[in-house]
C-alpha cells in the first residue's frame, strides 16, 4: 500500500467526535471498525471506542477471512479515541495520530492481507469469536455475518473507506470513501451565526461587493478558489499588500483544461510582491479532495465574500451566478479555521507556487484604481456554514426535507444518474417535497450540453425527465439578458437560501472541497427569489431608472417624473432630495420646490423582490427673474462668439470712418 496512506491520521483525529453522538450511553464496551484502507503498499484498520469505558484489544482481533491480527498484551483504547493498526512503518511526517505496526506491541499478524480488489473485515471477541462488526468492499463476500445488503465498493490507492453514519446498520450506508486528511467536520458543529448580508447577482453586480469587501481589509486577506486570475483582483490584493495586509492564496492544483498561463503569472506577480500562494495537487497518487472548488475569502476574520463564480473577469461579466458579502465574526472564524486546515503547509499534497512554477514569469498589473460601486442593500439574518465532503449532502437533505413552499435550484450541472429517484439525492429529496404540495422549480443550463456515446445524458435529457415527474417543473436555460452561461450552483428553500460553489453531483458533493453559504432571511431569500423567477421566465426583471425634469426656477414648483423608466409592476418609488441618504418624498412623480443652485437627488426604486435600484441627478435651479436656461447649452461657445462680435465691431468701425472720409 502506499506510503501516503499515513497521511489518514488527521482524517481520525477530526472525525471521532462526531461518532460519539451513536455511542452507546450505557458502561458497555463498544469498539468499532471505523477505517479501511487496503489498497498500495500500506493497509491499515482503524477501530473506535465509542462506548464510555477503556477497551482492552487483547479481548479482540480481526479476520478477514484468511487470516487474522491478534493483540497479545495489553492495548488499552480510552473512550472516544481510536487506533490504528498498520501493516509498516509510517513516514516521519506523520506525527498526529497513534499508529501501531505490526510486530509491535504484542500485534501478531498472520496471513492477514486485505484484497485491492474486494474482501472482507471482522473485528471479533477473542474469548469465543463471536463476530462484533463487520466491514465488506469490492468484490468480497456479502454473506459473511454481520453484515446486510450490497458491498461498500472498491476502494483504490489513496483512499479510505470511513464510517460515517451516527448509527450502525451493518451496511455500506454507515460508510464513505474518502481520502485521508480530510476534515471531519459536522452539521452540529458548524454552528448558526448572526450576520450582516449583502446579496448581489452576477453579471449584474460585475462583482463590485467583492471589490468593496477586499478593499476594507486591514489586516488579512485568505482566499481559497478554483481558479483566480481576474487582473483588477490581482491588481487589488497587491495595492493591499503595500498597506501591509497579509494574502494567501489556496487554489486548485489540476482544474480542468489545466493551470491557465494567465493564473501562473497573475500568481508569480503576487508571489514577488510577498504573497503566499499554494496548490492541492497530487502526490505519488494521493490527494485529500478530488478538487478545490471553492470560492471565498476570509478578510480580517470578520468578514467573508462567497460566489458561485471563479474570480475571473469573464465569469463576473458573462455568467449567472449569485454571491454574498457576508459581515459575521463567528461565521468568517470558521471559515478561517477550514482555510487553514486545508492550506496547511506541511500537508503532504500541498505545493507551494515555485515548487511546481520554479521558473514562471509574473506579468504586468496595472495599479489599482477603486471601483465606483452602487450602493447594495444590507440585511440582517444567520448564516450557517457548510462544506463539502464534510456534511453537505446530508444538510441539504434535511434543508429540502423541512420544505414547505418552495424549492428553487438554479443549477450548471445535475447528475444524469440521479434521475433514478430510488437514489439518494437532491432530485429525489425535492420530488418527495412537491408531493406534499411544496412548488418545485429546477432551471439548469444547456450551454455545454453534449451527447456521450449516442446516449443523451446532459442536461436537456435531466430536465425532461424531471418533467415527467408528478408534481416537479424544470426548465433549460442558455443565456439569458447580459448574460451567457449559467454556471450557478444557487437554492432557495422556503426563506433560506444557498450561495455555493456545490454542482448537483456527487463529485462536489463527496470528492471535493467545497464551501456554501446558507443564509436565513426571507428578505435575502426573496432577492434571489426574484432574479430565479426572471431566469425562469415569470417575472419582467428590467429596471432601468430614468427621470425627467420640469422647471428650473427658485420658489417655483419643479417636477420630477420618472415614469418612462422601465421596471416591473409592484415597484415603489422614493426620492433623496436633499441628498442625506433618506427618502422624503415617494411617487413615481413628484412636484417639489427647490433651493438655487445645484441640488443632488437620488431616486430609488425598490422592486417587488427587495431589490432596490438607484439613479443619481442633479437639479439647477436659477434665481426667480434671472432664467438662463435657455443659454445655458451655448455657454460653452461664449469665448468664440465674444471674439465674433469684436471682429464684428471693428470692421462696423472701420467702415464707418471710411465712409466719413
Amino acid at each position: 500500500m502506499n506510503r501516503i496512506a499515513a497521511i489518514l491520521a488527521v482524517t481520525v483525529i477530526l472525525a471521532v467526535p462526531f461518532l460519539s453522538c451513536g455511542a452507546s450511553g450505557d458502561n458497555d464496551e463498544h469498539l468499532w471498525l471505523y477505517e479501511i484502507m487496503p489498497a498500495g503498499s500500506f493497509e491499515a484498520v482503524t477501530l473506535y471506542n465509542a462506548g464510555s469505558v477503556t477497551v482492552n484489544l487483547k479481548n479482540y482481533y480481526l479476520d478477514d477471512g484468511e487470516g487474522t491480527v491478534r493483540f497479545n498484551a495489553d492495548i488499552y483504547v480510552q473512550p472516544k479515541t481510536a487506533v490504528t493498526i498498520s501493516s509498516a512503518a509510517p513516514d516521519t511526517w506523520l506525527t498526529d495520530r497513534n499508529v501501531m505496526i505490526y510486530g509491535t506491541n504484542g500485534i501478531v499478524a498472520k496471513s492477514f492481507i486485505l484484497a485491492d480488489a474486494g474482501d472482507e473485515v471482522m473485528l471479533r471477541k477473542t474469548s469465543n469469536g463471536e463476530v462484533i462488526d463487520t466491514f465488506v468492499y469490492g468484490n468480497g463476500d456479502t454473506s459473511v455475518k454481520g453484515w446486510k445488503g450490497d458491498a461498500f465498493g472498491r476502494i483504490t490507492s489513496g483512499k479510505m473507506a470511513i464510517r460515517y453514519s451516527m448509527f450502525d446498520t451493518d451496511t455500506a450506508n454507515d460508510w464513505r470513501l474518502s481520502s485521508a486528511g480530510r476534515t471531519g467536520e459536522k452539521i452540529n458543529s458548524a454552528g448558526m451565526f448572526d450576520a450582516l448580508i449583502t446579496p448581489f447577482v452576477f453579471p449584474d453586480s460585475k462583482g463590485d461587493p467583492v471589490f468593496a469587501a477586499l478593499e476594507d481589509a486591514s489586516d488579512e486577506v485568505l482566499i481559497s478558489i478554483y481558479i483566480l486570475d481576474h487582473r483588477d483582483i490581482v491588481s487589488l490584493l497587491m495595492a493591499l499588500m503595500e498597506r501591509g495586509v497579509s494574502v494567501t492564496i489556496f487554489l486548485e492544483g489540476s482544474p480542468a483544461g489545466g493551470v491557465p498561463d494567465t493564473e501562473i503569472r497573475y500568481m508569480t506577480a503576487l508571489y514577488e510582491k510577498g504573497a503566499s500562494v499554494y496548490f492541492l495537487k497530487g502526490h505519488d497518487g494521493y490527494k485529500r479532495y478530488d478538487l478545490v472548488h471553492n470560492k471565498y475569502a476570509v478578510i480580517d476574520s470578520r468578514t467573508v465574500a462567497i460566489t458561485s463564480e471563479n474570480w475571473r473577469e469573464s465569469s463576473f461579466t458573462g455568467n449567472r451566478g449569485w454571491g454574498a458579502v457576508i459581515e459575521s465574526d463567528g461565521y468568517a472564524e470558521y471559515m478561517r479555521h477550514i482555510f487553514t486546515s486545508d492550506c496547511d503547509p506541511s500537508r503532504y499534497d500541498l505545493f507551494g507556487l515555485k515548487e511546481i512554477y520554479p521558473s514562471a514569469a509574473s506579468i504586468s498589473v496595472p495599479q489599482y484604481k477603486p471601483r465606483i460601486v452602487s450602493h447594495y442593500e444590507t440585511f440582517n439574518a444567520s448564516v450557517r456554514p457548510v462544506i463539502s465532503p464534510d456534511f453537505s449532502f446530508e444538510y441539504l437533505k434535511q434543508e429540502i426535507s423541512g420544505a414547505s413552499e418552495r424549492i428553487y435550484a438554479e443549477q450548471m450541472t445535475i447528475q444524469y444518474t440521479w434521475t433514478d429517484t430510488t437514489v439518494q439525492s437532491p432530485l429525489s429529496w425535492s420530488l418527495t417535497a412537491s408531493n406534499s404540495g411544496v412548488d418545485v422549480r429546477i432551471l439548469a443550463d444547456v450551454t455545454f450540453a453534449t451527447d456521450d456515446d449516442g446516449v443523451s445524458r446532459d442536461n436537456y435529457t435531466v430536465v425532461s425527465i424531471i418533467n415527467d415527474m408528478d408534481g416537479m417543473q424544470a426548465r433549460t436555460i442558455s443565456g439569458g439578458e447580459g448574460f451567457g452561461l449559467t454556471h450557478n450552483k444557487g437554492v432557495i428553500i422556503d426563506d433560506t437560501v444557498w450561495i455555493s460553489s456545490i454542482n448537483w453531483s456527487n463529485a462536489a458533493f463527496m470528492n471535493n472541497r467545497e464551501a456554501a453559504a446558507v443564509i436565513y432571511s426571507a428578505d435575502v431569500a426573496d432577492y434571489y427569489a426574484y432574479y430565479f423567477l426572471t431566469d425562469w421566465g415569470s417575472v419582467d426583471m428590467s429596471v432601468r431608472l430614468e427621470v425627467n425634469v420640469t422647471g428650473d426656477t427658485a420658489g417655483e414648483a419643479v417636477i420630477l417624473d420618472a415614469s418612462s423608466s422601465t421596471f416591473p409592476q409592484g415597484t415603489l418609488f422614493g426620492w433623496d432630495t436633499d441628498g442625506d441618504g433618506i427618502a422624503d418624498r415617494s411617487g413615481i412623480k413628484i412636484a417639489m420646490t427647490f433651493p438655487e443652485g445645484v441640488n443632488h437627488c437620488v431616486l430609488m426604486a425598490t422592486d417587488p423582490s427587495g431589490s432596490v435600484y438607484y439613479y443619481e441627478f442633479t437639479v439647477m435651479i436659477h434665481p426667480k427673474g434671472a432664467n438662463t436656461a435657455f443659454f445655458e447649452p451655448y455657454v460653452k461657445y461664449a469665448p468664440f462668439i465674444a471674439i465674433l462680435l469684436a471682429i464684428l465691431a471693428v470692421t462696423v468701425f472701420v467702415r464707418m470712418r471710411g465712409r466719413r472720409r
